[in-house]
């Protein structure tokens, strides 16, 4: 139980301490079954010390690394967003169809301001990625093309797999694709794993190799900036899906599905806003 434990702490905080804290584990429990108290002090040390390490809190390394580390943050709590903003499109397929027509100007400009806001934000994206190409270019011409190789291996099953799935769905009707085949359904639950792997995998790649680029202050604090206005197109489309959603009501839009693309939503925005403050501090 105590070395699943030190998992927890970083691995080469581990490697360097971990031995002495599984020596002060057992002598404090005797030997015996760690205690619930020591071993939730255990965890929540472990990844506080995560978060030191990786740059996201405390000064234990370079400003430059802090900085990158609030980048990352940002760019993760994108891809979560990503995915919410797949379960919204999901979720209000034909929601005019079922409002009446006196009550769709409000949903439609809410919808219409997500549509907008989610361009903006994947505009600022790309411009990020642009403005480290050359960095970016040194580092795969050094051998780093080599750790996009699970990301695009989940790539490539995933369009492998989206192909069959759209042409099986253009031969059913929208009760059978929306429940009404259960094999049907299985399979668009696993394309939609490989779908979240593959967006998992590249976001990872994304965020390790933005640290290990050499980039000048002047585009630290640019890159810095676009995440502030990546962060605020998220909240942006936060607020205007919760339009869209209180304005169509339960008609158009299941009520625990759509709690959970909200929920989604605020915590990528909360997380994207974390990453920024830090980005911005350490970058300036």
């Amino acid at each position: 139980m105590s070395r699943r434990l030190l998992l927890f702490y970083p691995r080469r905080w581990r490697e360097r301490y971990g031995d002495e804290l599984l020596a002060v584990v057992e002598a404090a429990s005797g030997g015996g079954r760690v205690p619930l108290r020591i071993r939730l002090d255990l965890i929540r040390a472990g990844l506080s010390q995560r978060l030191r390490s990786s740059g996201l809190a405390g000064d234990e390394v370079p400003r430059e690394a802090r900085a990158k580390a609030g980048l990352g943050l940002v760019l993760w709590a994108w891809a979560l967003f990503v995915l919410a903003g797949i379960g919204l499109q999901k979720t209000s397929e034909h929601w005019q169809a079922v409002t009446p027509h006196s009550e769709q100007a409000v949903p439609a400009a809410a919808f219409d301001g997500v549509v907008a806001a989610a361009v903006l934000g994947s505009a600022f994206v790309v411009l990020g990625v642009a403005l480290a190409a050359g960095p970016l270019r040194a580092f795969l011409r050094s051998g780093g093309w080599r750790r996009a190789r699970p990301a695009a291996l989940l790539t490539v099953v995933t369009a492998a797999a989206l192909v069959p799935v759209v042409a099986w769905a253009h031969h059913l009707n929208a009760a059978q694709r929306n429940g009404g085949d259960r094999l049907y359904e299985l399979a668009f639950v696993l394309l939609a794993a490989c779908a979240v792997a593959s967006l998992a995998a590249w976001t990872h790649l994304g965020a390790t190799t933005a640290r290990r680029l050499r980039l000048e202050p002047r585009t630290l604090r640019l890159e810095a900036r676009i995440a502030a206005v990546v962060t605020w197109t998220m909240a942006a489309m936060t607020c205007a899906t919760v339009i869209w959603w209180a304005s169509v009501a339960s008609a158009a839009a299941p009520a625990p599905r759509m709690a959970v693309v909200a929920l989604a939503m605020l915590c990528a925005t909360g997380l994207a806003s974390a990453g920024t403050v830090r980005a911005l501090r350490e970058a300036d």
